[in-house]
């Protein structure tokens, strides 16, 4: 099981805090731990030599005015299942074979750079106008397309990121960005779930905030609706869980399932609050009808909630109900972004 509690190196002092339980990927003196690669480029950032751990600036640098005074009620949050976001090499195992030039799908340069703009513009769109304090977003395949999608977002966007590589079959991640000025990291780690083979971890972080406020979030990507068990999403959201050791304020995901079945009854017996988009149904089109497989909850003794968009960015509503525009239909290319929608989150302290 792979688990672990992150040091930080944060200015002139390491710092760290009792996160989920594993090893340190910083010694106490500041130096990494064998099998991490430690890089002073663009601010934070590594290299895989065991296990990989990518922590940096984006790439356009900036200065962190995290400790000058300010008053702040809500932060903005993104989440986006990036669909399949691959570079063209091949780099992750035999299963990315797919996302090749001469794959079936004939992922060339072209295609990834539109796809890489498009999900840019849609960052964008759901951020409307401000910095995002964080940004989350899944079936991601590794950090160098995370630096490449970095280049293609507004540049007064000067985010720090979270990622490593998953051991998921696929190769595809959860990452996440945040606003150094607004969020400190305060503990980080990365929990796979309890099922028998490799896949996605989630990722759990503790954030603190200018005034000293504490937030904790969950950003994971449960099992897809094809898992051979109705309760595999369920099982592994009370796996992670379990293996988290303070409450959390908030879980944001693709959960593969709506508000209905055996992972919104674990969660509501768990006290935690849905905060689905308010505007429309859902986040992905099926057979005309948008399905609420990109999920928010809050947990039972939180003081923040949550007002949730959902950005209809390449949906369109037809005839036959509702379509999104992503790379593909079926191997049919589409030049969009994804087959899912973004959802925009205003979290707001009580």
């Amino acid at each position: 099981m792979n688990r672990m509690l992150v040091w930080l190196l944060v200015g002139s002092g390491v710092w760290c805090a009792d996160g989920p339980t594993g090893d340190a990927v910083w010694r106490a003196d500041g130096s990494p731990r064998d099998g991490v690669w430690w890089s002073g480029i663009a601010g934070f950032g590594g290299q895989k030599v065991h296990e990989t751990i990518h922590w940096n600036r984006s790439s356009r640098g900036g200065t962190n005015s995290f400790d000058e005074p300010r008053q702040e009620d809500s932060l903005l949050f993104v989440w986006w299942n990036l669909h399949n976001l691959f570079d063209t090499v091949a780099n992750s195992g035999t299963r990315d074979r797919d996302f090749l030039p001469e794959g079936p799908y004939k992922w060339d340069s072209k295609r990834y750079f539109t796809k890489l703009y498009a999900v840019g513009r849609g960052l964008a769109a759901a951020a409307g106008g401000r910095i995002p304090d964080a940004i989350g977003v899944c079936e991601v395949e590794n950090a160098d397309v995370l630096d490449d999608l970095e280049r293609r977002w507004p540049p007064a966007w000067r985010l720090w990121r979270l990622h490593r590589d998953s051991p998921d079959g696929r190769g595809i991640d959860v990452a996440v960005w945040y606003n150094p000025d607004r969020l400190r990291v305060d503990s980080v780690a990365w929990i796979h779930p309890g099922q028998d083979y490799p896949t996605r971890e989630a990722l759990w972080i503790r954030w603190k905030l200018p005034d000293g406020t504490r937030l904790t979030w969950l950003w994971l990507h449960l099992p897809s609706q094809r898992a051979p068990s109705p309760k595999a999403r369920a099982d592994a959201l009370a796996d992670i869980s379990a293996q988290i050791s303070t409450p959390v304020d908030g879980i944001t995901g693709d959960l593969n399932e709506g508000l209905d079945g055996p992972l919104a009854q674990w969660l509501r017996a768990h006290k935690f609050r849905p905060n689905y988009p308010s505007n429309l149904p859902g986040s992905f089109a099926y057979r005309g009808r948008l399905e609420a497989l990109d999920g928010v909850w809050t947990g039972p003794s939180t003081r923040w909630r949550v007002r949730c968009t959902a950005i209809p960015y390449g949906l369109k509503h037809t005839n036959n109900g509702y379509k999104i525009r992503g790379s593909f239909e079926g191997l049919r290319y589409r030049g969009g972004a994804s087959d899912h929608l973004p959802l925009r989150m205003e979290v707001v302290r009580n």
